[in-house]
């Protein structure tokens, strides 16, 4: 977009951070592109190519006719930008999420490094998540998930039992959107949480999955280790590492 490009990828940084400190929450209409090219003092096409941009991350949603609102997790097209499993030869279905284990604890020392921890005392205490997702009935993922206590401080079985999906629960009781996401995919033996919930012999093989998730600034927010079940399922990502929004 020649000199546009810097200019309209500052905006872009700008409208990021405001979307961070929740200057507009989550489901709102966000301004006018005219009082958002007023406000940044730069041109209608300047602020249509931001917005094109994180509209086409999933930040934000454009509709016609009725103008830009705030990207808000837990609909049914934000559950498809993270989540990719799908049955073989059907339509993609929305996965239910069955909570198996909770607690709190101390990141080891990868996990420490992935989340960019403190080394500070207590810099390193977690929150530890263990969940099995389905796909009309049948166990498909199995999913163990760390994030820091200092991002989601009150986190508690019961808040996340409350959300359609994790991504939402972080969002609506912590102001935390997760931008996007690099994922690693790798053939593993089955483990022993994942052959007891796809009724495999321990030691099978099934596709292991490395998360990490971001939010705004990419900041990493989440680790979470999957397996999944492919017998009859598979893994729709486009490659190894999927960005759903990177900031400038």
């Amino acid at each position: 977009m020649g000199t546009l490009d810097p200019l309209y990828k500052h905006v872009k940084q700008q409208l990021a951070a405001s979307l961070s400190e929740g200057e507009w929450k989550p489901g709102a209409l966000m301004p006018s592109e005219s009082s958002l090219a007023a406000r940044y003092a730069v041109g209608i096409s300047t602020i249509r190519a931001a917005l094109s941009e994180l509209a086409a991350a999933g930040v934000v949603v454009r509709r016609q006719g009725k103008g830009t609102y705030v990207g808000r997790h837990g609909e049914q097209h934000s559950v498809y930008r993270f989540f990719h499993v799908v049955g073989d030869g059907a339509a993609k279905t929305l996965p239910v999420s069955e909570l198996l284990d909770f607690r709190r604890g101390e990141a080891g020392d990868r996990v420490a490094e992935q989340l960019e921890l403190p080394r500070a005392r207590g810099g390193r205490t977690v929150f530890l998540m263990r969940n099995v997702l389905r796909v009309a009935g049948t166990p498909v993922v199995v999913s163990e998930v760390v994030v820091p206590r200092a991002v989601f401080p009150g986190l508690s079985r019961r808040l996340l039992r409350e959300g359609p999906t994790l991504y939402a629960v972080y969002q609506k009781h912590f102001g935390v959107t997760i931008t996007r996401a690099a994922e690693e995919l790798r053939s593993v033996r089955a483990d022993r949480d994942a052959a007891r919930a796809f009724s495999l012999k321990a030691g099978e093989p099934v596709l292991e999955v490395h998360r990490l998730a971001y939010t705004f600034g990419n900041r990493p927010v989440e680790a979470r280790r999957s397996q999944v079940d492919t017998r009859r399922h598979h893994n729709a990502s486009t490659g190894a590492t999927r960005s759903s929004f990177s900031d400038p």
